[in-house]
């Protein structure tokens, strides 16, 4: 019998402890001063928690994205468009891209069931590599195959 419930115990354990987690693309995003860059990201956590806050951060201590935008850092502010939901997208958006926002961005939201409340942050991150060098916008530098490898949404 107590094998058993060692067994179901991990088990469970092993279910909980799956579900909780944010994934982002692999690998840095490069892109360039005056550009703007999506980071795609999805989230999950246990079946019966409600999201109550989603929060981005760059190198950990600036606030890029919050539901009360007062916590914003304000090198971000006006420039920051939260994509996602409070269920499973955790898509950003950030334009006007300059070197100083180059670093570790990551997601961060919290989770209230049963009077408990737990927060999971994404780890390692994404991380964002910004050029100082701004492409002219009247240099023909990309034909349409380049679009689709950009990753940006744009369509034409």
């Amino acid at each position: 019998m107590a094998l058993v419930l060692v067994a179901a115990f991990c088990l469970l354990s092993g279910a909980y402890a799956q579900d909780w987690g944010v994934t982002l693309a692999p690998g840095p995003v490069e892109r360039w001063a005056g550009s703007c860059v999506t980071i795609p990201c999805s989230f999950t956590y246990p079946a019966g928690w409600t999201v109550s806050a989603v929060i981005w951060t760059r190198d950990r201590d600036q606030t890029v994205y919050h539901s009360d935008e007062a916590r914003v850092h304000a090198d971000f502010k006006g420039r920051v468009r939260y994509l996602g939901d409070l269920q499973h997208n955790c898509s950003l958006r950030v334009a006007g891209l300059r070197p100083s926002d180059q670093g570790t961005y990551r997601f961060r939201f919290y989770a209230a069931s049963d009077g408990r409340s737990d927060a999971w942050t994404g780890q390692p991150g994404q991380q964002l590599s910004v050029s100082g060098n701004q492409v002219p916008s009247s240099t023909p530098w990309f034909n349409a195959g380049t679009l689709d490898n950009l990753g940006e949404g744009i369509t034409h």
